[in-house]
């Protein structure tokens, strides 16, 4: 059972720290590699470029 505490805050703030997913916009938690070049985005399941979500530190 969730209470009140656990709900999500909205502080109206729509910006995401998560990339977007290029195929459909919806926000990739994470990549799976499918093969050397390609990969899925989840939870959408879009095959997406392998290096999506990849930081250039």
């Amino acid at each position: 059972m969730r209470s009140e505490s656990d709900e999500c805050d909205d502080d109206g703030d729509d910006s995401s720290p998560l990339p977007d997913c290029p195929r459909c916009g919806e926000p990739v938690g994470f990549v799976t590699a499918t093969g050397p070049v390609t990969a899925s985005a989840s939870p959408c399941g879009c095959s997406v470029p392998f290096g999506l979500g990849q930081r250039d530190d």
